[in-house]
């Protein structure tokens, strides 16, 4: 999986591994969303797969990051849900996005009206 994760970040510069079942994995889609990104991100629903412990295991040994969703950007895990939404309530997030290379669609008025 560790091959398979790095030809992923080749094509894909920001993945997602999210599960569905889970509240704080929708709301890092929903806060991803908002920012209208190009390229779009890759999210890799990891409970839907065979592989998920597999997944699980190669993500935490590779970003030191053991919970779902985790959010990758360029190899490097940007944390989960709420560091993400601490990134965009400081006003940061879009800096590490463009940072990143990746264009921003959203003008970011209202940012703090996010519901998320």
């Amino acid at each position: 999986w560790a091959e398979r994760l790095r030809v992923l970040q080749e094509e894909y510069p920001l993945i997602v591994f999210s599960k569905v079942c889970l509240l704080y994995s929708a709301r890092a889609k929903t806060l991803l969303e908002h920012y209208d990104i190009t390229p779009r991100p890759r999210i890799i629903e990891v409970d839907l797969r065979s592989d998920a412990p597999h997944i699980k295991t190669i993500l935490t040994r590779l970003t030191r990051h053991a919970t779902f969703p985790n959010i990758i950007l360029h190899g490097h895990s940007l944390g989960g849900s709420d560091d993400l939404l601490r990134m965009h309530e400081g006003g940061v997030l879009r800096g590490v996005l463009e940072a990143g290379g990746l264009k921003i669609g959203w003008s970011g008025e209202d940012e703090g009206e996010v519901i998320v």
